[in-house]
C-alpha cells in the first residue's frame, strides 16, 4: 500500500510543479518583458539592483529577491558527498536581463529560485508589477470597445 502511494505521489508531483501559480507568474512575466524598451521595464519593475555595460549596444539589469525566510520544511539526510535536501524551498532569485538597442532582448533566472512545489517561483514577484499592467491595459482596452 505505501509503495503505491509512494509511486503516485511520484508522478503527481511534476504535474503539481507545472501548475505552481508562482512558476506560471514567473514564466509569464519573462515572456511579457521581452521586447520591452526600458523605461517601461524600469517603470513596472523598478530600478535594477545592478548594471553592467557590455558593450556600446548591450546593458546587462540584475534584479534581485532574497527571502529570509523561506518557509516550508527542509531535512537534510547527510551522506558522504554533501547529502542531499529533502523539501524547503529557495531564497533568492537574480532575474538577469539583457538589453540591446535599449529593448529586453533576454531573461534569464539565477540562483537558489525554486520553490517548494515549482520551478523559479521564488522569481515570481520581480516582474509581476509588469504583468499586471499589462492586465490592466487589457482590461481597459476591453471595457473601451
Amino acid at each position: 500500500m505505501l509503495k503505491s502511494s509512494l509511486a503516485v505521489l511520484g508522478l503527481a508531483m511534476p504535474l503539481i510543479s507545472a501548475c505552481s501559480p508562482s512558476h506560471y507568474v514567473a514564466e509569464r512575466s519573462r515572456e511579457v518583458i521581452l521586447g520591452m524598451d526600458v523605461n517601461t521595464l524600469k517603470s513596472c519593475a523598478g530600478i535594477p539592483t545592478r548594471t553592467e555595460q557590455l558593450d556600446a549596444r548591450t546593458t546587462l539589469y540584475s534584479y534581485e529577491n532574497k527571502y529570509e525566510r523561506t518557509g516550508g520544511a527542509e531535512v537534510t539526510f547527510p551522506i558522504i558527498g554533501g547529502g542531499f535536501s529533502l523539501g524547503g524551498s529557495g531564497s533568492y532569485c537574480h532575474a538577469l536581463v539583457r538589453i540591446v538597442d535599449g529593448r529586453v532582448a533576454a531573461v534569464n533566472y539565477a540562483g537558489d529560485n525554486d520553490d517548494m512545489i515549482g520551478k523559479e517561483g521564488i522569481c515570481a514577484p520581480i516582474f509581476r508589477g509588469c504583468l499586471r499592467d499589462l492586465e490592466k491595459a487589457r482590461q481597459t482596452s476591453s471595457k473601451a470597445r
